[in-house]
């Protein structure tokens, strides 16, 4: 049996071959274990809480909000993977869902961040959020 880390760290082929709504994907998976491992951490917690208090955390809308507070922190590459996530078809299924895109795009920064090992990177957007989260409510 493969080892964990190599199940979830794959070499992959040349990233420009993998659909930008793959990237989405994974970043919303990412997005999503990151906020609930962080709640367990506080000890523990019921499931129902668990998602109760994630949720908030994990939907379009946070996500878009997310956006607005990163933004500026993005490098350009990621600036890259966010535009065309924002702009793909995938985004634009729901119509001008302004908040759908934005947190498509965000996503998919994730979900490339992760796929090339970037993981402090991850740890410093997502602090970015965490600094802004506890100091006013972004959701």
């Amino acid at each position: 049996m493969k080892k964990f880390e190599e199940i979830i760290n794959p070499q992959l082929a040349d990233l420009r071959e993998i659909p930008i709504e793959n990237f989405s994907y994974i970043g919303d998976a990412v997005i999503g274990l990151i906020y609930k491992v962080k709640l367990l951490k506080d000890g523990r917690i019921k499931t129902r809480d668990l998602y109760e208090k994630t949720k908030d955390f994990l939907s379009a809308k946070a996500h878009s909000k997310f956006v607005d507070i990163v933004l500026d922190h993005l490098t350009p590459i990621e600036m890259q993977y966010y535009k065309r996530a924002e702009n793909s078809n995938g985004a634009k299924k729901r119509g001008n869902d302004n908040d759908y895109r934005k947190s498509t795009g965000f996503e998919a920064v994730i979900g490339y961040l992760f796929l090339t090992k970037s993981y402090s990177r991850i740890e410093e957007l997502l602090g970015v959020i965490d600094n802004c989260i506890y100091t006013e409510k972004t959701y």
